[in-house]
């Protein structure tokens, strides 16, 4: 894997992303509010391509080394703020898993087949609050964040080193701290046998990542 043209690969995702990303921007519109259905439609890409890019990046740091914890120094990590005049900073680490997520409920649209010799789907009717204008300041913000973090991919990279550093650190202090930016198992967003351009690209950057990790964690058990 040391061979693998990495950077060729993380490139040819990063084109892919950034297509994905215009089509989100397209859907979002200009105005400040949208219906409640087309926002969890964006949601419903913007988080895949989220973790696409995490993990481009994570791929990007493979290499770079840690550098030593400055106190004081700025965290890797500014969480973007929807009334927040701060540039939106893209967030590096995936959110944990829900340990105690919500059961699934029934849907709210009724059964959509007519009779049971008739197998024709009828139309869905919306469900309650459907149209229901929802702000898109905080959309708007993580799609600028993304933004800004395509176009320096390799500054991102170096973000990530910063964060291994305060990791190490909090280790160092007998104080739990994650291993990776990426969290084991499934990713974010990911949907099984998802048939969308951007459920084959979080596929293909998650596959890229954990080659990635392994061959760092090879290299580690080499040295040591």
């Amino acid at each position: 894997m040391r061979h693998w043209n990495w950077d060729g690969m993380v490139e040819a995702n990063r084109g892919r992303l950034i297509k994905l990303l215009a089509g989100v921007f397209a859907m979002l519109g200009t105005g400040t509010m949208m219906p409640r259905h087309l926002k969890r439609a964006v949601l419903a890409r913007l988080v895949p391509m989220e973790s696409a890019l995490r993990r481009l990046i994570f791929t990007a740091a493979r290499d770079l080394p840690i550098p030593a914890w400055r106190e004081g120094g700025c965290p890797a990590d500014i969480p973007t703020n929807t009334g927040s005049t701060r540039k939106p900073v893209f967030r590096l680490t995936d959110l944990p898993r829900n340990p105690d997520p919500a059961p699934r409920t029934a849907g709210a649209r009724g059964p959509r087949i007519s009779s049971l010799d008739d197998w024709t789907p009828r139309p869905g009717t919306p469900a309650p609050g459907d149209n229901d204008p929802m702000n898109t300041a905080t959309l708007r913000r993580r799609l600028e964040a993304m933004q800004a973090a395509l176009t320096d991919l390799p500054g991102q990279a170096r973000r990530l080193t910063r964060w291994y550093a305060r990791r190490d650190r909090m280790k160092a202090k007998g104080a739990f701290s994650r291993l990776y930016p990426i969290r084991s198992g499934r990713a974010p967003g990911n949907r099984d046998k998802g048939k969308r351009d951007v459920d084959a690209l979080l596929t293909d950057c998650h596959d890229l990542a954990l080659r990635a990790r392994a061959m760092v964690e090879a290299e580690r058990a080499i040295a040591q």
